[in-house]
């Protein structure tokens, strides 16, 4: 009987498996032996997160009131906008009536 022989595996590491930043890290920093020495490996966040496994953002909690106050600024930026417009547009009409009555124009404006 002959038998076949699965083949060989490379042998080293398996680059595709997820490492540890990956997977304990949550992807936004790396493992990193504590400073004080011990077996657990603990995680170094990127610029911008925190927490034991680098799940929070630092500025997590500032992005709702952040968006909502933006959002706020640009609609009172168009209202603004829109009033300075409609003023402009009366100021001009009454221009022309004032121009009008002054050279003895008939315009209804």
């Amino acid at each position: 009987m002959y038998t076949s022989l699965p083949p060989p595996q490379p042998r080293g590491i398996d680059l595709s498996l997820p490492t540890c930043g990956e997977t304990w890290c949550n992807g936004h920093g790396k493992c990193v032996i504590p400073p004080g020495g011990g077996a657990d490996l603990v995680c170094e966040c990127e610029l911008g997160y925190r927490g034991v496994s680098c799940d929070g953002t630092v500025n997590g909690a500032l992005s709702l009131p952040l968006t909502l106050s933006v959002l706020a600024v640009i609609i009172g930026l168009l209202i603004l906008a829109f009033i300075v417009a409609k003023a402009r547009q009366k100021q001009k009409k009454r221009n022309r009536r004032v121009l009008a009555a002054k050279h003895g124009y008939n315009v209804a404006v």
